[in-house]
């Protein structure tokens, strides 16, 4: 499958497709919206004819390496924050929560922007907290890499479901490669839309690989450095801890009916017990970022 994606094409390419992790608290609050948000990522690559190279799934972002034409891959990121606006709104009631996300589109024109990009998309999840190796982030492509059949035990063909069994568990009438795999939770098989193999290619070894994640660790690490030994919380824990921390101090669980006073001394709470970035913050108790700079 190599051969099918190549620099040298004046139509199709490599693009880095992300959301802005600071417009939103969340796209994904538990394990059934990141399964869906897997399967959406299957979905999408195929109604609107790209190749998904790696892709990333966090709280309140996310990131795609497509291959294909500029139009098809801006058609592949509406239609995924469509698609997830109708499933927040199905499963939690919230209109349009996706109507504003900004995307960004940026066009990888080297072999090694393409490794860095790649690299710098799986240590998305170390950058934001994740507490164990990028390879065992499960809504990611890390955690395929250089990995001999993981896991094909636990999968079953899209073929023996019927139509109507295969639509209630992706909950898509697209029709999909009858071949696809998905496993014991109802998530497609990453490896049936992700050229693994590509990549593996790509970073030649394991050890190259590693080398590639860590090689631009350094700037991100500089903020960790800066607060001491304390651990990074994710967003989706820290948001269960400002809610408790509310009700518990302040008798409201709903932080937008806080007032800025009183969301300013969780800030510093959330600052240095629990060495929460400005922006996280920023995120967690929709407070201006300039203002908590001043303050925290």
């Amino acid at each position: 499958m190599v051969e099918r994606y190549s620099f040298e094409d004046g139509q199709s390419g490599f693009f880095h497709v992300c959301t802005d992790g600071e417009s939103l608290d969340w796209l994904f609050r538990d394990d059934s919206d990141f399964i869906s948000g897997v399967n959406r990522s299957g979905i999408c690559a195929v109604v609107s004819g790209v190749s998904i190279v790696s892709f990333v799934l966090m709280d309140n972002h996310v990131h795609f390496i497509l291959y294909g034409q500029m139009p098809s891959c801006k058609d592949f990121i509406l239609r995924y924050k469509n698609l997830t606006g109708k499933y927040i709104y199905s499963k939690y009631g919230i209109k349009g929560h996706t109507h504003t996300l900004p995307a960004e589109i940026i066009r990888i024109d080297t072999p090694d922007r393409l490794l860095s990009t790649l690299a710098y998309i799986d240590r998305n999840p170390i950058v934001a907290g994740w507490r164990k190796m990028p390879d065992e982030y499960r809504w990611g492509v890390s955690r395929f890499m250089f990995r001999d059949g993981m896991g094909c035990e636990n999968f079953r063909r899209l073929g023996t479901f019927s139509l109507r069994e295969q639509s209630v568990l992706l909950g898509t009438h697209v029709r999909l490669p009858q071949d696809w795999r998905v496993d014991e939770s109802g998530m497609l098989d990453v490896c049936c839309f992700v050229d693994v193999a590509f990549l593996e290619r790509l970073f030649r070894s394991p050890g190259r690989y590693l080398y590639f994640l860590s090689k631009k660790l350094e700037g991100d690490i500089d903020q960790f450095f800066t607060m001491g030994t304390r651990t990074f919380v994710q967003d989706k824990d820290l948001r269960l801890i400002v809610e408790k921390l509310a009700k518990e101090f302040y008798g409201e669980g709903d932080i937008r009916l806080l007032s800025v006073n009183t969301r300013l001394l969780l800030a510093r709470k959330l600052r240095y017990e629990y060495a929460s970035t400005v922006k996280q913050i920023s995120r967690m108790l929709h407070l201006d970022a300039e203002l908590l700079k001043g303050f925290v």
